[in-house]
C-alpha cells in the first residue's frame, strides 16, 4: 500500500483573471509563491519518497517548494506533461462568462476547438497512474501505507480526474459520495491506496467532498464528476481510503501583500537582486 497526497498548485497570475487557463503557462503570482513556500515548509517533517508534478510553471514551482524542504537525501522530482490541466484549445487565455465570453457546455464530451474533453483528461490521468503510480503500488504490495509516501502536484480539473480514475477501480461496490467543487490553491487531499487484498479491515467509504476557501473559476473546476467506465473493470482492482480533502492549514499565516504586489508574477531573479542590493549577496 501507499500514501498518496494530491496537491493543487499555488495561485497563478491567470487565476486572478476571468480567463480560460489550462495549458497556458502562467507563472505563480507573488502571493502564489508565498502559498507554495508555506506548503513546502509545512511538509518539511513529512518524509516523501516520490514527487510527480505537472511540467507547467505554476505546478512545477509549487512542487519545487515541497522538494527543497525535504531532508537529504531528497527523492527525485519528476515532471510530466501527463499531469497538465485540461487543454482549452482555442479558448486558452480567452475570457469566460455569459456576456461575450467563451462558455463551456455541460457534459464530458464537450471540448473547445483544438482542446481536450474531460474524457481526454481522464485518459491522461489513467496513463499517469499506469506510468507513475502502478509500479510503486506493485513494489509496495503487502507493506503498510505509511512506508511509502507519493505526492502529485497538478491542477484543479486534472486532480478531479486523477482521483476519479483511482476511485473507479474500487471493487467494494460502495457508492461514491462525489462533492468535488475544486481545490484551494495549494490545498491537498490525502488517501491510502492498495490492491484489493491489502486491507485487513473494511475501508471507510470513499468521500470526495471539497469546499474551497475561495471562489474557483470555471477553468479550475470540472463540469461533471468522473464516471465508471467499462475499461475500469479490466484493470487491477484497488481499495482506497480518503483521509482528508483540501487541507489548507498551512495558509493561515499567508496574506496577500498590499498595493497589488501579491498579484504580480513571481520572478526568481528579483529575489536575488533585492538580496544583492540589501547587502546579503555577492
Amino acid at each position: 500500500m501507499i500514501t498518496l497526497t494530491i496537491v493543487r498548485h499555488g495561485e497563478s497570475t491567470d487565476n486572478l483573471k476571468a480567463l480560460w487557463a489550462g495549458w497556458a503557462d502562467a507563472p505563480l503570482s507573488v502571493h502564489g509563491m508565498n502559498q507554495a513556500k508555506a506548503l513546502g515548509e509545512s511538509f518539511k517533517t513529512t518524509k516523501i519518497h516520490h514527487i510527480f508534478a505537472s511540467d507547467l510553471l505554476r505546478a512545477n514551482w509549487t512542487a519545487q517548494q515541497i522538494h527543497r524542504n525535504q531532508p537529504e537525501p531528497r527523492c527525485q522530482l519528476i515532471s510530466s506533461n501527463l499531469l497538465r490541466e485540461q487543454n482549452f484549445g482555442d479558448a486558452e487565455r480567452k475570457p469566460f462568462g455569459e456576456k461575450g465570453g467563451w462558455q463551456r457546455k455541460s457534459g464530458r464530451l464537450f471540448k473547445f476547438e483544438n482542446g481536450e474533453s474531460l474524457n481526454d483528461v481522464r485518459d491522461r490521468a489513467n496513463e499517469a497512474i499506469h506510468r507513475f503510480i502502478e509500479p510503486i503500488l506493485s513494489e509496495c504490495h503487502g507493506s503498510p501505507a505509511q512506508n511509502r509516501h507519493v505526492v502529485v502536484v497538478a491542477h484543479g480539473i486534472f486532480n478531479a480526474e486523477f482521483l476519479g480514475a483511482l476511485l473507479a477501480r474500487r471493487r467494494d461496490h460502495k457508492p461514491l459520495e462525489w462533492g468535488y467543487k475544486g481545490m484551494t490553491n495549494t490545498g491537498w487531499t490525502r488517501a491510502e491506496i492498495g490492491y484489493i487484498d491489502e486491507f485487513s479491515r473494511t475501508p471507510t467509504p470513499a468521500n470526495i467532498i471539497t469546499n474551497p476557501s475561495g471562489p474557483i473559476s470555471p477553468s479550475s473546476s470540472p463540469a461533471s464528476p468522473p464516471p465508471l467506465e467499462e475499461d475500469d473493470d479490466l484493470l487491477p482492482g484497488l481499495t482506497m481510503r480518503i483521509l482528508c480533502t483540501d487541507v489548507t492549514k498551512h495558509l493561515e499565516g499567508v496574506h496577500r501583500q498590499k498595493g497589488g504586489i501579491g498579484s504580480t508574477g513571481f520572478d526568481e531573479k528579483q529575489g536575488d537582486i533585492r538580496k544583492f542590493f540589501g547587502g546579503g549577496g555577492s
